[in-house]
């Protein structure tokens, strides 16, 4: 989902990127504001029973006039049936304003819930669909800080706006109009007390949003410096580093401290001066009030239901005031996230062709990741049919021709041809259908072998997959554990060997049945046991198939129609096979 236009300033203008995601709510919204309305219309019903009672008991059945003299005729005069009907009243008003707050509250948290709910489905959607570019730069880390934290502080702060900030909002207009309307100086009173509290938070606002800003920031580095290091145990480990990653983990521990400790410090002093405001309001309508009531401007009833409302509108204030300390902090999560949605996914430029033929092409292709050139002017054809194998020394540019073909980089300068067709105008659903992948080490995730192979081709019938087992060799070694196929594998496929994972990333290959294969160093780091077994396995995936590997394996060499050495990033040979 695109996010809305930004307005240009204001606290609410990072969340405000992302009111779209309201639109599946509205009726749940519109039910919540409906029930606020209800609680605020029980509120301004509340005091007037007590206050008809203060009145009908200072005057002892005197004079009253309009609607408390209509009530106490309709009651049938001053006296204890007054007494229970006011009792009445004032006990219907309470309930119906909880039963509103109650169904208000559930709806429009609800949908708070719902619209962050779908906030974070989309940024976990556009993570996957993101350039390697964007994921080389980002740790691991940091990205699920912001998809767990900053998306959970995102949900803080739009459950406080339509749990807090719209009631609110309402509970002061209302209240104040009707303060207004009883008596204008009354209401000018209690009013005046509202500037004053959001002059202060608009003040304090400002200095937590940078504060909130830096404090994510150091518990994003924090998140990835723990996700790296807890990734990297064995290394840490056999090294015997434990001491150098303890002290690493303090500086950026302290450095989330400080900045919480900052946060900490401005939401205190912000609390006192909230009070200290409230205090002189009230003051203030009690001593003008009192006066008013001293010279018969109005009755004390009067006076008691300002005060009360007074006293209403307070709660709100300070909710709203504090609300600004929440904002603030779901503002700096918003910014972060919409960093994320903000970056374009890879898109064809036209129309893709449905199908290709499967004969790969580099056209004059260099390649920099921002670190100096990777591949120089590099020109390869790979017709179809043909098994071509680059070779070469370790950080020669043979991956990353491959990364090119597989759409996962985009090329400096020059093209990269499938078919005739420019991969970059290949959609990811074309573009994996025919090109498959088998790594130097297949990464398994965790869940059961059978899901694993599944991943090639997620819609294929189990016969399918069983049969790309039995090919790939999986079956053989399947058969010993507890749950054959169905056995549940922990993170990173732990319990299997090198050998056998790689078993499983070419039974994902031989499922997916893809025309084009790409083959980078499968063999590599295998004994010559395992790799023969690998080789078997991987010759019945070549077969029909068009091949681009990098290897330097005698074994996968010999199965090549063309061996092509890269030096540099450059082509510098191109021997004929024996």
């Amino acid at each position: 989902m695109r996010l809305s236009s930004r307005p240009p300033n204001g606290l609410l203008a990072s969340l405000w990127r992302f009111r779209s995601y309201g639109a599946p709510h509205r009726k749940a919204l519109t039910r919540g504001l409906l029930c606020r309305v209800g609680e605020l219309l029980a509120d301004l019903a509340a005091p007037w029973p007590v206050a008809l009672v203060v009145d009908a008991a200072l005057r002892r059945g005197g004079h009253l006039d309009g609607a408390q003299a209509w009530v106490i005729h309709l009651v049938g005069g001053v006296g204890i049936r007054l007494l229970v009907v006011a009792a009445v009243a004032s006990l219907a008003a309470a309930l119906l304003s909880g039963t509103m707050d109650y169904l208000g509250d559930r709806s429009m948290n609800s949908a708070g819930e719902g619209i962050t709910a779908g906030i974070r489905a989309d940024v976990f959607a556009h993570l996957l669909r993101l350039p390697m570019t964007f994921h080389d730069r980002h740790s691991v880390g940091e990205l699920t800080s912001r998809m767990s934290s900053d998306t959970n502080r995102i949900e803080d702060s739009l459950t406080a706006v339509f749990s807090t900030l719209l009631p609110g909002v309402l509970t002061i207009g209302g209240l104040g109009a009707v303060m207004t309307v009883l008596d204008w100086r009354l209401g000018l009173v209690a009013l005046s007390a509202t500037p004053l509290i959001f002059l202060s938070a608009k003040r304090f606002s400002r200095l937590t949003r940078e504060a909130s800003r830096t404090r994510r920031g150091a518990e994003g580095r924090l998140a990835a410096l723990t996700a790296e290091t807890l990734a990297g145990m064995r290394t840490v480990h056999v090294t015997g580093s434990l001491r150098v990653h303890e002290d690493g983990f303090a500086a950026h521990n302290d450095a989330a401290l400080a900045a919480g400790l900052r946060a900490v410090d401005l939401r205190a002093r912000f609390t006192p001066m909230l009070e200290a405001t409230s205090a002189i309001g009230t003051a203030a309508l009690l001593l003008l009030g009192g006066l008013g009531v001293f010279r018969g401007w109005w009755t004390p009833g009067v006076l008691v239901v300002t005060l009360t409302y007074f006293s209403r509108m307070i709660s709100p204030l300070r909710s709203l005031s504090r609300l600004s300390l929440t904002l603030t902090v779901g503002a700096a999560s918003a910014e972060r996230v919409a960093e994320i949605l903000d970056v374009p996914t890879r898109r064809p430029a036209g129309q893709p062709p449905s199908f290709v033929v499967p004969w790969v092409r580099l056209d004059r292709v260099s390649l920099d990741y921002g670190r100096g050139a990777v591949l120089t002017d590099l020109d390869l054809e790979v017709p179809e049919g043909s098994r071509v194998a680059l070779t070469g020394s370790n950080g020669a540019g043979k991956s990353s021709v491959l990364a090119l073909v597989a759409g996962l980089y985009a090329p400096t300068s020059g093209r990269v041809l499938i078919g005739g067709t420019e991969v970059h105008d290949l959609t990811d659903d074309v573009l994996r259908s025919e090109v498959s992948v088998v790594l130097q080490d297949t990464f398994l995730f965790s869940g059961s072998v059978f899901n694993n192979v599944l991943l090639g081709r997620p819609w294929a019938p189990p016969k399918e997959v069983l049969a790309a087992c039995t090919a790939a060799g999986v079956l053989d070694f399947t058969r010993d554990l507890p749950d054959g196929l169905l056995t549940e594998l922990g993170d990173r496929g732990v319990g299997l060997s090198g050998g056998q994972r790689q078993r499983v990333g070419i039974a994902r290959a031989l499922l997916r049945d893809s025309p084009i294969v790409l083959l980078d160093e499968p063999t590599s780091g295998l004994d010559l046991a395992a790799e023969q077994s690998i080789v078997d396995a991987l010759a019945r995936l070549m077969t029909g198939r068009t091949v681009l590997m990098t290897t330097h394996r005698p074994a996968l060499l010999d199965l090549a129609d063309r061996v092509v050495v890269i030096s540099g990033g450059r082509l510098v040979e191109q021997p004929a096979s024996g």
